[in-house]
Order: C-alpha cells, then structure tokens, then sequence
C-alpha cells in the first residue's frame, strides 16, 4: 500500500501544473468531468460486486493481501474518508471523530456478506458523487495536507477517482481468477434469438 500512495503522490506531483490550470476560472468542467468519470467506474465496482458469488467476497490470492470484501469495502471508506478530509459533511448518521478512521478500518476487516458490503458501496459511492458535484469550484485550488504531502483540493478529488480505478483493476483480477467474467466483458446475445 506505501509504495501505491507513493506512486500515486509521484504521479501528481508531477501532474500537479497541469491540474492547476483545471481549477482556475469557475472549475465545472474539470467537476463535471470527475463526476462522469467517478460515476462510471462506480457503476462498474457494483455491477462486478453483484456478479461476484458470495463465496468470492472471502477470497484472497495470498495471505496478507486483502480479500475480495475487504477491497471493496476499502473503496467504501475512501469515498467516505477523502471528501472528508477535505472539509465535506459527513454522510447523515456519521459523526467525524478521530476514531473513525479506526472504526472504517475495522468495518474493512469484519463485513463480508455480500448484500452488506454492496449496500456499504453503494452508500459511499452516493456520497462520493454528491461531494464530488456540490464541491465548491472556488476551493478546488486550496492546498490541504494529505497523507505528508501538500496538494489542492481538486487533486485529492482526482486521488478518490483514481482509487476506484485502482480497485476495480483488482477486482476485476479477483474476479477472473474465480471464473467471474465482468458484466460488461460477456458477450451479447446475438438479436433475433
């Protein structure tokens, strides 16, 4: 995991000048396309975690990785946890507490029935898109400290978006290595038959 947040804070500190020019003037664009963007591969993480059967949510392709429910139940904490760090309301029912960092974690590790981790994801991703689209324009700019490393508001948004990314990559992984094709990967039945 440290060498993926290096990697990832690597990429945008050199991609750091390029996104600055997204949040100048109102921003929409660059929210609008985040939106999109976060919208689409969300729908991909739940139609593979619907198509996954309940035994795959327990399966891990070697000890000390992170099983199928405690991958897809860490992408539910970082649409919760990354809008929050930014100064975005909690979801209705969720207090920010210094403990509740502690608290996603040890949900990542105990939940792995199926319908409950879908409804987890689901409710992350609602929220995901909701602090992505309301996210005020005028501070996507606004430097924040994350994980060590300074960087805008609006970059941190690209982090939740390219978390998803990373995941569904690995869930997709999982999911082959089970016999589980991707949804979207089946093939079409032909028409007229």
């Amino acid at each position: 995991m440290r060498g993926i947040t290096v990697l990832v804070c690597l990429v945008l500190s050199v991609a750091a000048p390029a996104l600055a020019e997204h949040h100048e003037g109102d921003g929409s664009m660059f929210t609008a396309t985040l939106a999109g963007n976060y919208e689409f591969v969300s729908g991909r993480l739940v139609q593979l975690a619907e198509a996954m059967p309940e035994e795959v949510y327990t399966w891990r392709p070697a000890d000390g990785v992170r099983s199928t429910s405690e991958t897809l139940m860490h992408v539910a904490g970082a649409n919760l946890g990354l809008p929050m760090m930014l100064g975005v309301a909690p979801p209705d029912g969720m207090e920010m507490s210094e403990d509740m960092m502690a608290k996603m974690q040890e949900r990542e590790k105990n939940v792995t029935a199926k319908a409950e981790v879908i409804a987890d994801l689901k409710k992350s991703i609602a929220y995901g898109k909701s602090a992505i689209g309301d996210f005020p324009a005028a501070h996507l700019g606004d430097e924040v400290e994350f994980f060590g490393m300074k960087m805008s508001k609006g970059d941190v948004l690209l982090v939740l978006l390219s978390h998803s990314h990373e995941h569904l990559g690995q869930l997709i992984a999982y999911g082959r290595s089970n016999g589980v094709v991707p949804p979207w990967s089946q093939p079409k039945p032909e028409e007229g038959h």
